[in-house]
């Protein structure tokens, strides 16, 4: 088998544009990117991460073959890969849960994930590589009969990659992303999947080649995981890195009396924000950060870490730390490596900042994110 060409990608994910249709989303990453490429005084096309919902989808999907390629084209960009977690719309207002589904378990899970595989390949270079990430089969109360679904469903979809690739060249995979209070949360949880599950197959080679994991640098870091520690357990195991999510998450400290107040201008209704809360007696988890204000109190020697994905080339925001340094340390783990090719920075919160961003202010806060990356990877490769 003929490898694929690979070379390093690193843009954004555009999972932070909201559009109702195709047709606005389009408008709303073009508008968009036009002042970032201005902002880095470049002329060539800018690699994104492109998420489209069920709907936008299948707007694309009744496009003349290239279309949508040309139309990013004439934006300034081009997808180098595609978020396939959330399914419905993400910017409506309020998402919580609804975010994971509809799990792996279910039929229109598998027929959007291979919906999108099929238009991925309309969109990169010949015999080229690319990942779909994914939501990790679903929210933790998935059962034992789902999970036995969802396991059927990521074979299915693993052999119609392996069959696109026996015909186009191209070699899709698609990347599990674990998130806190998930079925998949760390990743010793995906570890167990493939080697209790997804490997007991008699496709063993094309599970491996075309079912890999997305690490959100965000999530991991919420779960309290050294980067380390994730990297070593996806090497023990023969799991591949499709994808790094560039990404921070905000802390709270116990030595700071004033944080728990200024975690109460982050609670809002559209997102999920989970927290992790360590101290001497241990980890205690809560679905949401508006739960957790409400039942615990900020005491002197606790951490807390809250999935909100902040701007990641900033290491505090509003006065508030972030989880940058272990973004530093994946960096440093991870950017030497020539099998993993594509850097998504993920930021999709920015409209619930505090202070939401206007759009010329979202673009540069963007850009500033790009060229953080950029300079982080390069100098640790």
């Amino acid at each position: 088998m003929t490898e694929p060409i690979t070379e390093r990608r690193i843009g954004y994910c555009t999972n932070v544009h909201p559009g109702a249709d195709l047709s606005s989303m389009l408008g709303n990453i073009g508008q968009c990117v036009a002042m970032i490429r201005t902002e880095l005084d470049e002329d060539e096309l800018l690699p994104i991460g492109l998420w489209l919902s069920r709907e936008t989808l299948d707007e694309a999907l009744r496009l003349p073959s290239g279309q949508l390629r040309g139309d990013l084209e004439k934006i300034g960009t081009m997808a180098f890969t595609l978020n396939g977690f959330p399914y419905g719309n993400f910017h409506k207002d309020r998402v919580k849960h609804d975010v994971y589904q509809p799990d792996w378990s279910r039929p229109e899970r598998l027929r959007y994930t291979i919906d999108l595989a099929d238009l991925l390949i309309d969109l990169i270079p010949p015999e080229s590589t690319a990942g779909i990430s994914t939501l990790p089969i679903g929210w933790s109360t998935v059962d034992e009969d789902r999970m036995e679904g969802a396991v059927v469903n990521l074979q299915q979809a693993a052999d119609h990659l392996a069959a696109i690739e026996a015909r186009t060249g191209h070699c899709l995979h698609i990347d599990l992303e674990p998130e806190p209070g998930c079925l998949l949360q760390r990743s010793e949880d995906v570890v167990e999947l493939f080697e209790k599950r997804l490997l007991n197959v008699d496709n063993e080679s094309i599970v491996r080649r075309h079912l890999r994991v997305c690490h959100d640098v965000c999530h991991a870091a919420v779960m309290f995981e050294s980067q380390s520690e994730v990297v070593a357990n996806y090497d023990s195991a023969g799991i591949q890195i499709g994808k790094i999510q560039v990404s921070t998450a905000i802390e709270a400290r116990g030595d700071d009396p004033d944080s728990m107040e200024r975690l109460r201008a982050f609670t809002e209704p559209r997102w999920l924000h989970q927290v992790s809360i360590r101290n001497e007696d241990g980890i205690t988890f809560h679905e949401d950060l508006e739960r957790a204000i409400e039942q615990e109190t900020l005491q002197p020697g606790d951490c807390w870490r809250i999935h909100f994905h902040v701007p990641v080339h900033r290491d505090r925001i509003e006065s508030l730390p972030t989880t940058q340094s272990d973004l530093r340390q994946a960096i440093a783990l991870l950017a030497g490596r020539p099998e993993i090719t594509d850097w998504e920075v993920e930021t999709y919160a920015w409209n619930a900042l505090p202070e939401a961003p206007e759009i010329d202010e979202l673009a540069i806060g963007i850009a500033d994110e790009i060229r953080w990356t950029r300079r982080h990877v390069e100098s640790a490769s």
